[in-house]
């Protein structure tokens, strides 16, 4: 079996979809069930089990798609191997991150791994939506929260509270609340995860737990709620590693300081634990980088 046939064999295993692993590979619907069929009758064995709705792989399938995985992961090293040092970052990065980190950490990091390594691409998509790694061919993204996925591999990149923060011109306007009750007759911003509206705010003092339900004029993503609490449009509810460049300029300032929400962590997260190319690993090292400096000043804001 060739390499390529068998990357089309995890491809389609990976998505569930002959037509997905088509469109990924660049080829058509019907080259991928040609090819399959192929396959199948030469291995004298049925890979995958099809019907109108759905497509898994049978028993003896699962055997040769683990062969398939491991082969490509050991060509994939000897490729890395071979070309060493001497030749420089090639090669397409797709790339997912939530809106406000990709404002916040990686918009001008991109630019600059791109500038440095002019053979390297980054395919960028923005959105606080979780996209499905092998569906939509994604080879790195960074999340917040809990990993459910147990077939993803993922590294941690910083932990942060969610804190509250406002501007001072809307604190000067409309007053300090002094409880988490009190947010209840303030104009808070609320975030749009997953096309349901972030409502319930939990915060904690302490052993106290506190859960305020709001009622918000404005809501969005991590970006735009940022982005409003700037402006003096309400009070938003955000990682501090999201808003540490605001309160450090003084254009937000915390809201209840005694109070904070629970510690989200932000993942590097891949489609598998499989070998990264170089270029995935280096991307993602500078990721690491990146948010590991921003992590330090959020903690050395939290000690003043």
């Amino acid at each position: 079996m060739k390499l390529r046939e068998m990357e089309l064999l995890v491809r389609i295993a990976e998505t569930g979809s002959m037509t997905l692993a088509a469109r990924q590979l660049h080829l058509t619907p019907a080259a991928v069930s040609a090819a399959v069929r192929r396959i199948e009758d030469d291995l004298g064995l049925r890979i995958f089990e099809r019907t109108t709705r759905t497509l898994h792989p049978t028993e003896e399938g699962l055997v040769v798609i683990a062969c398939c995985e491991d082969v490509l992961d050991r060509w994939q090293r000897t490729l890395d191997e071979a070309k060493g040092p001497r030749v420089g970052l090639a090669g397409t990065v797709h790339l997912s991150a939530p809106t406000d980190t990709t404002y916040q950490v990686l918009e001008s990091l991109v630019v600059a791994l791109c500038t440095e390594h002019p053979a390297l691409r980054v395919v960028l998509s923005t959105s606080d939506m979780v996209q499905h790694l092998h569906r939509d061919a994604i080879d790195l993204a960074t999340r917040y929260g809990a990993l459910h996925d147990s077939t993803l591999s993922a590294r941690t990149l910083a932990v942060s509270p969610r804190v509250l923060v406002a501007s001072p011109a809307y604190l000067d306007q409309w007053g300090i609340p002094d409880t988490p009750q009190s947010l209840l007759g303030h104009r808070c911003l609320t975030l749009h995860l997953a096309n349901v509206p972030a409502v319930s705010w939990q915060m904690h003092r302490g052993d106290e737990s506190h859960t305020v339900h709001i009622e918000s004029p404005l809501c969005g993503d991590g970006f735009l709620a940022r982005r409003w609490a700037v402006a003096g449009m309400g009070i938003a509810f955000k990682s501090l590693f999201d808003v540490i460049d605001e309160l450090e300029s003084g254009s937000l300032v915390r809201v209840l300081p005694d109070y904070a929400g629970d510690t989200l962590g932000i993942h590097a997260v891949f489609p598998s634990r499989r070998f990264q190319p170089t270029r995935v690993r280096t991307v993602a090292a500078a990721i690491a980088d990146r948010c590991a400096a921003r992590a330090a000043r959020c903690q050395a804001w939290l000690a003043r």
